[in-house]
């Protein structure tokens, strides 16, 4: 049998839904339409119909307000009466119209037709119907859940009570004092055996608190009072007391299912928004349909209990998302708020009745003292109760900045993974070790109906998964997912931050390589083969002079160029000297204003340029003279530097054996690094032969204020 029942597609049991409330629903609409109609004027209320004097309860909406079986048997009585009265072709009645005046009149007797039925009646066929459908929706896809079956029945019972009711709640005068019996039987019906499936609801769901035979025990006791009250024996408003019992009891269980899944965030998440819906759509129901007639505050509710019955499909679409548990991590969020409007809404009602009995003569009076009263005490309370329900385990970075550039800046991979690891279980609190995934997440996101957060891969650790947030006494939310965002991205930009720090390493060791290359050995070559002590010593001091200014002087210091050129000239003469090389020199004579260009802001030192320019200018002159020494062959060599407003030209030819274009790079890294230092200041450089096949000629053009950003990267 289970294996037949399972093979059921979900989509029959929809269809089959939608069949059984078409089906009611066209039951309801052909015997309203069977009743007797005469065409009053609009808004006209009967006063006389033939011979009977109507009284005010004859028109009444429920019968069952009346309190007594006794009344209500009275009350059937002259619903026949009346009904009697519209057996002919005609009737004769008086009536009274919205502006107090009376008239009488005979009119013809028709049956309804469809026009006749008025908004009201469609409106409870509608809640009954859809009902049903929600109900087949729910079963079908969770046939096997009994909570999903105990949610079916109330959907299923509703219909018996908004369908009759539609029926006797709108007949236009009177119906048969034995249809109408049948029908308030029938809404008796439906009514109490929406609270025994609710029982059973609470009973089964989330989790079974006892084995579903036992569910036996309530169909039959309040099976019995169903049967009293259809029997109209016992006690009188037999079908109230039924009700309040199987809302007391549904409470109960409610409770019990609470304490039960204390540990169980998902469950609980669920059964928050569970009752909440449960009693907003009972209550609601009760408070303004039936509570003021019953309480004596008015002789009818505030609205008419056939829009009330509207309270129970929102009531019902509230289970089913709970029951399917759609994003029940947003809707345990809700229910938060929910509650808190629902809790000052109550206490603006109780204050209100409260006042209304100290000024009974002054009602608007006693709604501005409620609505004053409620404020001060409900805005402060709620303000607390938000703080203690939503914030109490709150995920935060906050004070977490230290630890997620530690892990960031983490010397290895795996102490880094361990760091990661150990941040998350603060922030999060998860019930279970942090889990690795093989996985590829983009983004965070909430896996599991809220039970679990995935956390995607940062700066080459694996994406992670967190389970049973702050210990198991919550689901993830949508608020975890923003903060696991900022922490990752945190995490990315204090990683790519250490990158840049060990790319700058990198970088200022191979400045320091290249300059002690170029600076320190060049000098260091030439302290080696001059033949005059004194000179070595000058040599040996400049290098020591070169090397602490590479290692101290930085980037910040300044120099002028007129100094600096004449030192350059007397170096780089005594180095091509000693090996019988002739020098020609020219450069500016900034005293005199000698330049190309127009200078007039640059005093006899020339102009004043920064370290990293002096440095790279004297490392290229260095380079190229080096390589004039080794390589070249030449007997003269002439050094040329031009300088304008935004350019230094330094120029260096030879009339060597010139240089092969097509080994440049090859064999050494005199002319490579060259180019290079051109580059990394914002300038260019040109190599190529002096003359047509014979030397070498370096020109190299720098400009005098490298940008800052080209500066900031040179400096790393």
């Amino acid at each position: 049998m289970n294996a037949s029942y399972y093979r059921i597609s979900p989509a029959f049991v929809g269809l089959a839904a939608a069949a059984l409330g078409l089906a009611m629903a066209l039951a309801a609409i052909l015997v309203a339409l069977a009743q007797p109609q005469i065409d009053l004027p609009k808004h006209a209320v009967v006063l006389r119909l033939g011979n009977v004097e109507l009284l005010p309860t004859d028109l009444m909406e429920e019968p069952d307000h009346l309190g007594s079986y006794k009344a209500i048997q009275g009350f059937n009585a002259r619903q026949s009466l009346l009904r009697a009265q519209l057996d002919a072709d005609t009737v004769e009645a008086s009536y009274a119209l919205p502006d107090a005046s009376r008239a009488s009149g005979t009119f013809p007797i028709r049956t309804r037709t469809l026009s006749d039925l008025p908004v009201v009646f469609w409106f409870q066929i509608a809640v009954g119907l859809i009902s049903i459908l929600i109900g087949g929706w729910v079963l079908g896809l969770r046939r096997e859940d009994w909570g999903a079956r105990m949610f079916a029945l109330t959907t299923l019972f509703l219909p018996f009570s908004t369908n009759s009711a539609a029926i006797y709640s709108t007949r236009q005068i009177a119906l048969d004092g034995d249809l109408f019996r049948t029908l308030s039987s029938i809404n008796a019906f439906g009514s109490m055996a929406f609270g025994i499936a609710l029982v059973g609801l609470f009973a089964q769901y989330p989790k079974p608190l006892f084995r579903p035979v036992w569910l036996v025990i309530p169909t039959v006791v309040f099976g019995a009072g169903i049967a009293c009250n259809i029997a109209q024996v016992g006690p009188d408003n037999m079908i109230g007391l039924v009700i309040l019992t199987e809302m007391l009891i549904a409470t109960i269980l409610g409770v019990l299912q609470w304490v039960k899944s204390r540990r169980e965030p998902l469950n609980r998440a669920g059964l928050r928004w569970f009752i909440l819906v449960s009693l907003i759509g009972c209550a609601l129901f009760v408070m303004l349909s039936s509570a003021p007639v019953t309480l004596g505050l008015a002789d009818e509710g505030l609205i008419s209990q056939g829009y009330a019955f509207g309270f129970f499909n929102i009531m019902h679409i509230g289970l089913a998302l709970g029951v399917m548990r759609y994003k029940v991590f947003n809707l345990d969020r809700w229910s938060y708020y929910i509650w808190l409007w629902l809790s000052g809404m109550i206490l603006i009602v109780v204050l209100d009745l409260a006042v209304i009995r100290l000024l009974q003569t002054q009602p608007w009076v006693s709604m501005g003292l409620a609505l004053l009263l409620a404020g001060f005490l409900y805005f402060p309370l709620r303000q607390i109760l938000l703080k203690f329900l939503l914030l109490r385990h709150k995920a935060s970075l906050s004070g977490r900045m230290a630890d997620i550039i530690g892990t960031a800046l983490s010397p290895t991979p795996r102490e880094q993974a361990e760091r990661w690891d150990k941040l998350l279980e603060k922030v999060f609190q998860p019930l279970s070790p942090v889990e690795k995934l093989d996985m590829k997440i983009s983004a965070p996101r909430i896996d599991e109906n809220g039970l679990a957060l995935l956390i995607p891969s940062v700066d080459g650790i694996s994406a992670r998964r967190l389970r049973y947030a702050q210990k198991g006494r919550r689901l993830f939310s949508p608020e975890d997912i923003e903060i696991a965002a900022n922490a990752v991205q945190t995490h990315d930009l204090a990683a790519e931050s250490r990158r840049a720090y060990e790319r700058g390493a990198t970088l200022e060791r191979d400045r320091i390589s290249r300059d002690v290359h170029d600076n320190i050995g060049a000098q260091l070559l030439s302290a080696l083969h001059s033949p005059e002590v004194s000179r070595k010593d000058d040599l040996l001091r400049d290098s020591l002079s070169d090397l602490r200014a590479i290692i101290n002087d930085g980037f910040q210091a300044e120099f002028t160029l007129a100094p600096l050129l004449a030192d350059l000239r007397t170096e780089t003469a005594g180095r091509l000297e000693a090996h019988g090389v002739t020098l020609k020199w020219h450069s500016p004579d900034f005293a005199a204003g000698g330049c190309n260009g127009a200078l007039p802001m640059i005093g006899p030192e020339g102009p004043v340029i920064p370290f990293v320019l002096v440095n790279g200018l004297r490392s290229i002159l260095r380079e190229a003279v080096s390589n004039i020494l080794r390589h070249s062959q030449a007997i003269t060599a002439e050094v040329s530097i031009d300088v304008d407003d935004s350019t230094i030209t330094l120029t260096v030819a030879d009339d060597g054996k010139g240089v092969d274009a097509t080994t440049l790079g090859r064999g050494g890294n005199g002319i490579p690094n060259i180019l290079e230092r051109a580059v990394a200041l914002a300038g260019h450089s040109v190599v190529g032969h002096a003359a047509a096949g014979k030397g070498t000629l370096i020109t190299v053009m720098l400009p005098l204020s490298p940008d800052k950003a080209r500066m900031r990267h040179v400096a790393q």
